[in-house]
């Protein structure tokens, strides 16, 4: 990213500075970068994704909480962005992570994606039970298919609630709602939104249509996450996401 990025980043940071209300934005590197060869380590990431979900935490005040991360277009890096979310969050807070792929279109009938929550909340218990005190936190990684996953939603949201007593944060890998329109009404029972950003091709107008179905369906947006894996964001984008 260039020097321009940085410094864009680093005014937007001090003009919130003490404002946990505003919406959160996040840039994640490239992931094959090296610590100390650009301007965001992985380190320095880290460390900003850390200080995001304590803003978060802080605003929710809710010891257990549940994240859905969405795009616009398909190829915007969510699932790259999960994991790095959930690696930090259990490793840095020594928290119990659930990471949730839910996959557009999937076979009903593919038992890899059919879990229960009673299956998976039991994955996770064994997980947790074979772990000392002292030991570092752990993320649980599991897929399933969307449209079964929202369709029980939809029949019983308080479903959810049997797995957040086995963990300390949920986070959902949400298909782009450009294959999957239904990912935006998924915010409705979770507590926190963001959507990832990554490809030029996204064009404003698409992010923004998204960014108003979901506060259409929930008050759960917090902001944009800009994923740098690959592309310059241009300014005339990035201005029109504050």
């Amino acid at each position: 990213m260039s020097n321009i990025f940085n410094a864009l980043e680093q005014a937007r940071r001090e003009r919130h500075k003490g404002d946990i209300s505003s919406p959160c934005k996040v840039g994640v590197p490239d992931k094959n970068a090296s610590i100390g060869s650009g301007s965001f380590s992985d380190t320095s990431t880290d460390s900003e994704v850390l200080n995001m979900f304590t803003t978060i935490q802080d605003k929710l005040n809710e010891d257990r909480w549940v994240m859905q991360l969405v795009s616009a277009q398909i190829g915007e890096g969510v699932s790259f962005v999960a994991k790095r979310f959930a690696r930090v969050y259990a490793e840095s807070l020594n928290k119990k992570v659930l990471l949730v792929k839910l996959i557009a279109r999937a076979a009903e009938a593919d038992h890899e994606f059919s879990k229960e929550w009673q299956e998976v909340a039991k994955r996770i218990e064994e997980r947790n039970s074979g772990k000392s005190e002292h030991s570092c936190g752990d993320f649980v990684e599991v897929s399933m298919p969307f449209n079964s996953f929202f369709k029980q939603f939809k029949q019983d949201s308080n479903s959810i609630y049997n797995i957040k007593r086995c963990c300390d944060l949920i986070i959902f890998d949400t298909p782009s709602t450009a294959i999957e329109p239904n990912s935006a009404e998924f915010a409705r029972y979770v507590d926190a939104v963001l959507i990832v950003l990554e490809a030029e091709r996204t064009k404003v107008f698409a992010v923004q249509s998204l960014k108003d179905k979901i506060k259409h369906n929930s008050g759960a947006f917090l902001g944009v996450v800009l994923n740098k894996r690959c592309f310059h964001i241009p300014y005339s984008l990035y201005s029109k996401l504050h």
